[in-house]
């Protein structure tokens, strides 16, 4: 699953690193179910974005010309998050925008929020700021 889905990679990468520094949680019964739900809702919204992606490339500007996606956030508007993306023609260079509802971003987060209090009530252990941390060394080693 982890190797063509960057964030679960990440997430198993950093949950392995906390599980190592705290043995005990092997045999924690409500930390595995957590992990392994937070991992398939991680798998499902990265399906999501594949979809999404999928589709903008198969839409053709206006001139016929093949669109590229060149940007991708999430906003939320009136209680929906969407998956937004941006996506240039490489013909003419014109830009069109794309907004696409995401149910999978909601479960993974709530089962990331699950897991986050879960683990800091439980062992005092925060995977987020591990994983922020990884994330901003990596990004800082690049430069």
């Amino acid at each position: 699953m982890a190797a063509h889905n960057p964030m679960a990679y990440l997430l198993e990468v950093v949950l392995r690193k906390v599980e190592r520094e705290r043995p005990e949680m092997a045999s924690d019964s409500k930390y595995a179910e957590l992990k392994r739900q937070l991992l398939r809702d991680a798998e499902e919204h990265f399906r999501e974005i594949q979809a999404t992606y999928a589709t903008v490339l198969k839409t053709q500007c206006h001139c016929g010309g093949q669109l590229e996606p060149v940007d991708h956030d999430f906003g939320r508007s009136g209680g929906v998050i969407y998956d937004s993306v941006i996506a240039k023609c490489r013909s003419c260079g014109s830009s069109q925008s794309f907004q696409f509802p995401k149910e999978g971003f909601i479960s993974e987060a709530r089962s990331a929020l699950a897991l986050r209090e879960y683990l800091q009530h439980t062992y005092g252990v925060d995977y987020v700021g591990m994983a922020l941390s990884d994330l901003q060394s990596r990004s800082a080693s690049r430069v």
